[in-house]
């Protein structure tokens, strides 16, 4: 028999985090010797995100509204760059109720609500703003609903923005130039399907581990919006970037449900505001940073505009098959997505 496997350092490292976490709660709760009051709160939030991304700054946002909105009686904790666990561990530690809340992925979101994945089929919308005016309606509502039922409450969905594909092989001009890549993906079914349906070969990678992975030659590209590829330094290891536009991305912001019914209800309401005035601070970031991204990769990388035509005729299928999964939802997702697509493109113009 095979001894046990001895536990990797960062895994130690994050279970201690999380088992301090635990004791930091339960102290404030029972009114400890700390510095702070007894009576106030506080509530740990991970990410992660790096440094001066917008999903950080949106966080840093929420911490200082919060605690303006609460006369600092509720304190946020912020634990980012995937400090307590990637992605996918912080959606299990906030299921688990050993971590508050999380500004997390739509990959990891989807596994406990499948229907959001649906949220970036490919080519479904025109530009984040589009996407803002669906998200923030009945589409909400709906995964909202669903999210509960998985102990996860939903304060809004932030922006995660256009994706974009980079590779250090080839400049991507018509869908067959993707065939043949190793792309790294994030752990979401959508995109997986979506680049198996292009030809690559998806490699699902945590996005801590992405930069390393394309330096070594792990991987031959990736998909991300390009203001998380600049604030992780992807463009150092890339040549190529294709502006596609394949799909959206949102980051749902969820709060454990047994944490979220344990609170007053006059610190929910602190807690609904300043996640609805950061919401709108992080959007507004990620688009002006991206304007600026883009301008800068034009200068520095070899930069592509496909056709996203010819893209989103060859992805059809991927639509065709989430139909068939979730006949419900993506009816109303792609009618709210169509009826408001004129409305966007006429502001647009």
């Amino acid at each position: 028999m095979l001894p046990p496997r001895s536990p990797s350092r960062r895994g130690v490292l994050r279970g201690a985090a999380l088992a301090g976490l635990a004791g930091v709660g339960l102290s404030a709760c029972a009114g400890g010797d700390g510095p702070r009051r007894t009576d106030s709160v506080r509530i740990i939030l991970g990410h992660g995100a790096a440094p001066g991304n917008p999903r950080s700054d949106g966080a840093l946002a929420f911490q200082r509204l919060v605690a303006e909105k609460s006369n600092d009686e509720v304190e946020i904790q912020i634990l980012g760059q995937e400090s307590v666990g990637s992605d996918t561990e912080m959606m299990v530690s906030v299921a688990a109720g050993t971590l508050d809340m999380t500004i997390n992925s739509q990959g990891p979101f989807s596994s406990y609500v499948p229907e959001a994945a649906l949220i970036g089929l490919p080519f479904l919308f025109e530009t984040s703003q589009h996407a803002f005016a669906v998200l923030d309606g009945e589409i909400q509502d709906s995964l909202a609903g669903l999210a509960e039922t998985k102990g996860f409450h939903v304060l809004g969905f932030w922006d995660n923005g256009m994706r974009d594909i980079t590779n250090s092989v080839r400049p991507l001009e018509v869908p067959e130039d993707v065939a043949g890549l190793k792309i790294r993906t994030p752990d979401d079914p959508m995109t997986i399907d979506i680049f198996r349906e292009l030809g690559a070969n998806p490699t699902p990678m945590a996005f801590g581990e992405l930069y390393l992975g394309l330096r070594q030659g792990a991987v031959d590209g990736q998909e991300n919006p390009v203001v998380n590829i600049h604030s992780s330094s992807l463009h150092e290891v890339q040549e190529h970037l294709a502006v596609t536009g394949h799909k959206y991305e949102m980051n749902p912001f969820v709060i454990s449900t047994t944490r979220w019914e344990g609170l007053d209800p006059a610190i929910r309401t602190v807690i609904e505001e300043a996640a609805v005035e950061a919401q709108q601070e992080q959007r507004s970031l990620m688009l002006s940073q991206s304007e600026e991204i883009y301008a800068e990769f034009e200068e520095i990388l070899q930069v592509t505009h496909p056709d996203r035509a010819l893209f989103r005729e060859a992805t059809l299928p991927v639509h065709e098959r989430w139909q068939q999964q979730h006949p419900e939802f993506f009816d109303q997702l792609t009618a709210a997505a169509e009826s408001l697509r004129a409305e966007h493109q006429e502001s647009a113009s």
